[in-house]
């Protein structure tokens, strides 16, 4: 699902930013700065559980009978979209169109994909949020990717769920039987 999710961003990005998708790439920060790439590269930094949705219940009711399921794990997606084009001015204009992009749509739904790009099954809905990063933060970002540093935008990727779909049947339980057992 993760996957799914960022090759889906990441083609949107593309049409988003008019860009070609060989100039949008998926991959670690770290090949980037090795094979002196060009464009933009989309890595994912961190994958955090969303705990204010944990609480959900381990069975559903399907054609009057209760079946135990695992409930969803929603995650958070960090991701770094880093700029690197071969004039520095192109790379802080491909960064300014991101954030102009992502700031007009602002989520991603099956009902706002395009055609041409479908929208990840399984997934409700993604949603976009800018991310701040202290000095401090960036520094150890791109020092452990290797040291130089490029434009870049941090941003958290809302609501990724994952549930596995088996369903198991159990019995519903309709009464409590109390024996006591004192004399």
């Amino acid at each position: 699902m993760i996957k799914q999710t960022l090759e889906y961003l990441t083609e949107e990005l593309a049409f988003g930013l008019g860009l070609d998708i060989a100039d949008v790439n998926l991959d670690n920060l770290k090949k980037f700065q090795e094979e002196n790439a060009q464009g933009l590269i989309i890595s994912l930094l961190n994958v955090e559980e969303e705990s204010t949705l944990k609480n959900s219940p381990h069975f559903i009711r399907k054609n009057n009978q209760l079946l135990y399921k695992e409930p969803p794990v929603f995650l958070n997606l960090n991701i770094l979209m880093a700029f690197e084009f071969v004039d520095y001015g192109t790379s802080l204009q491909r960064l300014s169109e991101t954030v102009d992009f992502l700031q007009g749509k602002r989520w991603f739904t099956s009902e706002n994909a395009r055609d041409d790009n479908p929208f990840p099954n399984g997934v409700h809905k993604l949603i976009l949020d800018l991310q701040h990063l202290s000095f401090e933060q960036m520094n150890h970002i791109w020092s452990i990717s290797g040291g130089s540093q490029f434009p870049s935008l941090l941003y958290k990727v809302r609501l990724v769920k994952i549930q596995p779909q088996d369903e198991v049947e159990g019995p519903e339980i309709d009464s409590i039987q109390l024996d006591s057992g004192l004399m």
